[in-house]
């Protein structure tokens, strides 16, 4: 088995497993929707001629986003929700969240680029949503939501969020990622996602900083340079594999 799709070159891949690993100049070789290896070193013996590869030297490779607090348009007319969540999804996974968690039942969907899932279960983390609910208590663990559909709360991106917390409240980078991939994946039973593992989904961003510091210190600027899909890049354009 050969890899259909490998990025390589990576500066920094954050891999957001147990033990938090950061690999420098990796390689990901993905199979159809899976990853089927992941390293440092020579990654030859995956290629074939119908491979894709990926070059991403001196970029930071890390799992895709998951909101796990979704709400949607709740306040406008039920013949207006469908458009109008369709819309903000879509802004949402313009800013890397391919994966969400709602408990509105009209929004679950499972769509080539991005997933919406149903849950009735509460998080036994908190879930920072704003700067105030982290200066609360200042909690260790958490997971991170943009709070789309609270009072008057239209956010499509953490990187907002992210900023706040990293450069004016000093909270760890490590935090700030695993609150976002790994730890709602592990919360909510997403066994398939969260963290670049072989056997996992490749559903995978590519940023255009070397660290994930520097993007967590950026506002305002779109630095996601490709996303990936079950193996799919679909932006900045779709690449079939």
């Amino acid at each position: 088995m050969k890899a259909t799709l490998l990025i390589k070159n990576i500066e920094n891949c954050y891999t957001c497993d147990s033990s938090f690993q950061i690999l420098k100049h990796a390689y990901i070789a993905i199979h159809h929707d899976k990853i089927i290896d992941i390293g440092t070193g020579s990654y030859m013996n995956w290629i074939e001629p119908t491979t894709r590869v990926i070059d991403a030297v001196g970029e930071t490779v890390i799992p895709a986003m998951i909101d796990c607090h979704y709400q949607g348009f709740r306040n406008v007319r039920l013949g207006d929700q469908l458009r109008e969540n369709n819309a903000a999804l879509y802004a949402m996974s313009q800013n890397g969240i391919l994966t969400l968690l709602t408990s509105d039942p009209k929004v679950q969907r499972k769509e080539l680029t991005q997933d919406v899932f149903l849950t009735k279960t509460k998080s036994s983390y908190p879930v920072i949503e704003t700067e105030s609910d982290y200066f609360e208590d200042k909690p260790k663990q958490f997971l991170l939501s943009c709070g789309f559909g609270s009072l008057n709360r239209y956010v499509y991106s953490f990187q907002p969020i992210c900023h706040h917390l990293f450069t004016m409240m000093q909270v760890s980078s490590q935090a700030l990622l695993e609150g976002m991939t790994s730890l709602p994946a592990k919360e909510f039973h997403l066994t398939d996602r969260g963290s670049l593992e072989v056997g996992k989904c490749a559903d995978i961003l590519i940023l255009q900083v070397p660290t994930i510091e520097h993007y967590f210190q950026t506002i305002g600027r779109p630095l996601i340079h490709r996303m990936i899909k079950n193996g799919i890049q679909f932006y900045p354009q779709w690449m079939v594999c």
